[in-house]
């Protein structure tokens, strides 16, 4: 008599969670690879977005001060100057949540995710180097001229 089989041997059953495994594996890895690379692109993004924020303020400021400030803006230093007439006082400091803060009689977040601002001046023109904190992300450098009525 011929006995008929019904279902899967052990042998089998250990081979398709084989390759069950390594089927889920392979795709897991993939997802974390997209994840990683979704991830960098958004703080990238992150930190387009601050600087771009940041170059705004500081470029129409300078453009304008009655004096020529130079320094770096970080957590422990702020940079102070006026433009205008009458006089309107900037100060442009960090936090420690490493905000871009503009303070003219009241304290505004300019830009989110900046380490440091470097401001150096050549005559009329400054170069202005603003560093995101995001993770990879390098550093923009400006190059801001200061004519409020000519060179002071």
């Amino acid at each position: 008599m011929k006995r008929r089989q019904r279902g899967f041997t052990l042998v089998e059953a250990m081979v398709g969670v084989a390759i069950f495994t390594v089927l889920t594996l392979a795709m897991a890895g993939t997802f974390l690879v997209g994840y990683r690379a979704i991830s960098n692109e958004a703080r990238v993004i992150a930190a387009d977005t601050a600087v771009s924020n940041a170059s705004l303020w500081v470029t129409r400021d300078f453009n304008s001060a009655n004096s020529l400030p130079a320094g770096t803006i970080s957590t422990s230093t702020s940079l102070t100057f006026s433009y205008g007439s009458p006089a309107v006082t900037v100060t442009y400091s960090i936090d420690g949540s490493r905000n871009l803060i503009r303070t003219v009689a009241t304290a505004q977040v300019v830009a989110r995710g900046i380490t440091s601002v470097a401001v150096s001046w050549t005559g009329c023109y400054s170069t202005v180097t603003i560093q995101p904190s995001a993770t990879g992300a390098s550093a923009v450098v400006l190059n801001v001229s200061n004519r409020p009525g000519g060179c002071i």
